[in-house]
C-alpha cells in the first residue's frame, strides 16, 4: 500500500512539474512524505548492496539506482556545508546514503553470518566503502580513500559495540531535517540541575557597569592554518579544500589563489596569521586572549597525528611569542583530532582513543594554565581556571554535542560527565561569588549541535544566569551573537562569536576585541578588525591594510545585557535596514557576500540564528521572522538581493525547486517502477 501511495504522490508531483516547464516554482513537501520516500529508496539500495556483496552480481536495477543517486546530488556541498544548510536534494541524498550504509553495516557486522562480522573485516569494509564512494560519486578517489582509511577503525569499533539502529543513527546525524524519525531513550537523558536558585521572573536586565580598571580581551577563532597553502595555485577544485596544487596551470588566471588568502574553499596561509597577530598586538593592549578552537585546516581527508600536532604547536607557540606576558585561554575545535571530528569517551582501546590529543594539548597549554587543569584536560579536553579574584573561566569541549562526532553514536550517555562537571563548577562559582566566562567552540544552537545536549546546557545557563557574565564561541566563521532564553522565554545570557581568522569561505580575515567590566566581567562593547582580501591580494608585496570594521555599541546598542540584546533583536525585526547592517558585519563585509546580497530569507536566517540556542525550540525565531517579513512587505522599495546560502538552513521547510524535485523523483520513481 505504501508503495502505491508514494507512486501516486510522485506521479502527481511530476505531472505538476511537467505542466510548468522552465518555471522555477517551489514545492512544499511534507517532511513525513519526504522521509518515507527516502526510506523506501534506502531500503532498496541496502538490499541491492547486500545481494551484490554476497553474489558479486550487479543487477540492472542496482546499476540504475546507484547511477541515478550519483547524479542526484552536488559533489562538493555535501562535504563543505553543514548538514542543516544543504539544499533539499542534497539532504535527500545524504539521508538515503546514511540509512542504506547503516543497514548494510549493521547486518554485515553484527550478524554472525555477516560478511563483515569476522575480526579480519577491515579490508572488506574499505572495499565496500570505496565502491560506494565511486558508484555514488561522493568525492574524488583520493578524498574518499583518505577519509575511509582514517575513520575505519573508529567506525568499526563503534558499530561492533553499539546497538544503535539506522533510523536512530541517521536521525541524530541529520537531526534538524526530515531524516529525523528515529527515537532512542538512551539519547534523551536529563541533567540534575540544582534547584536552590532564585525563580526567574523576567529577563536579565542589568547592563554591565564600566569602571576605571576595565579589561580588554582579544578573541581569535577558527585560524585554520593550512601549511600547504600555495599562492597562485588552483583555488577552485573538486576537493573540499583548494589552494594547494596546480600552480603551473592556475597562476596568472582568475582561478589562481591570492597571496594573502582566497575567498574560495581555501584556508589561511601562515603570513596572514602573522599579520593578524602583528596588527592586534600593535593596535590593542589586551589583558587576556581567548582562542576558541579550530586551528587545523579543512583538508579533512589528509589529517594525521603528526600533521595536526605540528600545526597545533606551531600556532600555540606563535600566540605565545606574540603575547609573552598575557594569559591565553584556548578551547578545542572539531578540526583538532585525527580523524577529524572524532572525540572518544574514556575506556576505549588506545588505537581509537583521543587521549593522544588531550595529552598534546595539555603540553601546549601548560605554559598558560595551572597544573590543576591537567586532570580534566586529559579526561576530556576541558578545564576551569580563575585568572583573578572573583573571576573564573570555564573552557568546554563542545564536541560532545557535535553530530559529526561519530562517538556520539557509541552511547548518548557518554556525554553526561562533562556537562555534570560544568554544572558543578558553576554551582561552586556561585557559592564563591565568582563571575564566569564560558569558552566553547560550537554554539549550542548550531545546526550540528545535538538538541538534547543543547537543551541541558541551556538549563545550566538559565540556572546560573546571575553567575555567567559572557559566553564566547567560534565554529560558524561568522561575526555574530546569540541570545539564550529560559523555558518561560526570558533572556538569560548572550554568546559572542568571534568570527574566524581564516578566509574559508567567502569571508575576510577578522579578530575581535572586547571591553570587559572589571566589576561584573560583562561585555561592555566589542570591536572587530578585518582587512579586505580583494584589495590585499592586489599588492602581495605589502602588508594588508587592517582596519576597524565596526564598534558594536556605536552601530547597535550600548545595552549589552541579555534584555538589551533581546530588545535589539526586536529592532532588527522591525527595521530591515538595521538587520542588513548586522548581516553585512556578520559576513565580514566580504566582497562575494556583498555582491550576492541578502534576500528576505537570508535576513530571516541571520535573525533566527541569533535567537535560537536549542535548534528544535524556535518560538522566538518564528515570532521575529513574522515581524521581519511584515516590515519588509511595508518597505516603500524592495531591496534586491541574492541568496546567502549559509543562512538558508533557517527557512524551516523542505523546499524543492524544479530541478531538485526532478532529481529526487527520478530516483523515487525508478525504485518503484523497477521492483
Amino acid at each position: 500500500m505504501k508503495g502505491i501511495v508514494l507512486l501516486l504522490l510522485c506521479s502527481a508531483l511530476v505531472a505538476s512539474a511537467v505542466n510548468l516547464p522552465g518555471v522555477p516554482v517551489d514545492f512544499e513537501v511534507d517532511d513525513k512524505v519526504l522521509s518515507a520516500i527516502a526510506d523506501d529508496v534506502a531500503d532498496r539500495l541496502a538490499k541491492e548492496y547486500l545481494n551484490y556483496m554476497k553474489t558479486g552480481v550487479e543487477t540492472p536495477a542496482f546499476k540504475k539506482l546507484t547511477a541515478q543517486l550519483a547524479n542526484s546530488h552536488s559533489q562538493k556541498d555535501i562535504f563543505t556545508r553543514n548538514l542543516p544548510e544543504l539544499e533539499t536534494r542534497d539532504s535527500f541524498f545524504v539521508c538515503v546514503a546514511c540509512r542504506s550504509v547503516m543497514r548494510v553495516f549493521a547486518k554485515t557486522i553484527r550478524e554472525e553470518d555477516g560478511e563483515l562480522h569476522g575480526e579480519d573485516s577491515a579490508e572488506f569494509m574499505k572495499k565496500f566503502a570505496m565502491d560506494l564512494c565511486k558508484r555514488l560519486n561522493l568525492q574524488t578517489e583520493e578524498v574518499c580513500e583518505g577519509l575511509i582509511d582514517s575513520n575505519l577503525p573508529s567506525v568499526e569499533y563503534i558499530m561492533r559495540n553499539s546497538e544503535i539502529d539506522s533510523q536512530s543513527f541517521c536521525s541524530l546525524f541529520m537531526e534538524f531535517s526530515f531524516c529525523n524519525t528515529g527515537s532512542n531513550q538512551d539519547y534523551n537523558w536529563t541533567l540534575t540541575v540544582d534547584s536552590t536558585g532564585e525563580a526567574i521572573t523576567g529577563p536579565k536586565a542589568d547592563p554591565p557597569q564600566a569602571t576605571d580598571s576595565d579589561i580588554k580581551i582579544c578573541h581569535f577563532s577558527d585560524i585554520h592554518h593550512d601549511p600547504l597553502y600555495e599562492p597562485g595555485s588552483l583555488a577552485s577544485c573538486a576537493e573540499p579544500m583548494c589552494c594547494q596544487r596546480n600552480q603551473e596551470t592556475a597562476q596568472g588566471t582568475s582561478e589562481a589563489a591570492g597571496f594573502w588568502g582566497d575567498y574560495r574553499d581555501c584556508d589561511l596561509p601562515w603570513h596572514s596569521f602573522e599579520s593578524a597577530l602583528d596588527h592586534a598586538v600593535a593596535t590593542e593592549k589586551c589583558d587576556y586572549v581567548y582562542q576558541t578552537g579550530d586551528i587545523v585546516d579543512h583538508m579533512v581527508w589528509a589529517t594525521s597525528v603528526e600533521k595536526n600536532t605540528e600545526v597545533l604547536t606551531k600556532v600555540s607557540s606563535r600566540l605565545n611569542e606574540a603575547y609573552p606576558d598575557v594569559p591565553i585561554y584556548p578551547c578545542i575545535g572539531n578540526h583538532e583530532p585525527h580523524p577529524l571530528n572524532l572525540f572518544s569517551p574514556e575506556g576505549v582501546p588506545e588505537e581509537v582513543s583521543t587521549k593522544w590529543l588531550y595529552e598534546h594539548l595539555y603540553n601546549d597549554w601548560s605554559k598558560w594554565l595551572p597544573v590543576e587543569t591537567k586532570e580534566t584536560i586529559l579526561k576530556g579536553g576541558y578545564y576551569t581556571v580563575s585568572p583573578r579574584q572573583g573571576f573564573r573561566i570555564i573552557a568546554l569541549n563542545s564536541n560532545d554535542c557535535y553530530t559529526d562526532n561519530f562517538w556520539l553514536y557509541h552511547s548518548g550517555t557518554d556525554k553526561i560527565p562533562q556537562l555534570q562537571w560544568f554544572h558543578d563548577t558553576l554551582l561552586a562559582a556561585e557559592k564563591a561569588s565568582e563571575y564566569v566566562h564560558i569558552l566553547t567552540h560550537i554554539p549550542s544552537g548550531d545546526g550540528t549541535c545535538w538538541s538534547v545536549w543543547a537543551r541541558e546546557f541551556n538549563k545550566c545557563i538559565t540556572r546560573f544566569r546571575g553567575t555567567i557574565s559572557g559566553i564566547f564561541t567560534g565554529h560558524s566563521h561568522k561575526d555574530e551573537l546569540f541570545v539564550y532564553y529560559s523555558e518561560e522565554g526570558h533572556a538569560t545570557a548572550v554568546a559572542w562569536n568571534g568570527g574566524a581568522v581564516t578566509t574559508y569561505s567567502d569571508k575576510n580575515p577578522d579578530y575581535r576585541v572586547y571591553d570587559i567590566s572589571a566589576k561584573d566581567f560583562g561585555v561592555l562593547d566589542h570591536r572587530t578588525y578585518i582587512f579586505n582580501l580583494t584589495e590585499a591580494n592586489l599588492t602581495p608585496d605589502k602588508q594588508p591594510v587592517w582596519f576597524l570594521e565596526y564598534e558594536f555599541a556605536k552601530e547597535f546598542t550600548q545595552d549589552t545585557s541579555p534584555a538589551g540584546i533581546d530588545k535589539l533583536l526586536d529592532e532588527f525585526a522591525d527595521n530591515p535596514q538595521l538587520i542588513r547592517k548586522y548581516w553585512r558585519f556578520r559576513v565580514t563585509s566580504a566582497d562575494p557576500q556583498i555582491n550576492r546580497g541578502c534576500d528576505r530569507d537570508c535576513l530571516a536566517g541571520s535573525l533566527c540564528r541569533a535567537s535560537v540556542t536549542i535548534n528544535n525550540q524556535r518560538g522566538r525565531c518564528e515570532e521575529l521572522r513574522e515581524r521581519l517579513f511584515l516590515a519588509l512587505d511595508n518597505e516603500e522599495t524592495t531591496t534586491p538581493g541574492g541568496d546567502d546560502d549559509d543562512d538558508n538552513d533557517d527557512d524551516g521547510a523542505s523546499t524543492l525547486g524544479l530541478l531538485s524535485l526532478g532529481s529526487l523523483l527520478a530516483v523515487a520513481l525508478s525504485v518503484r517502477l523497477t521492483f
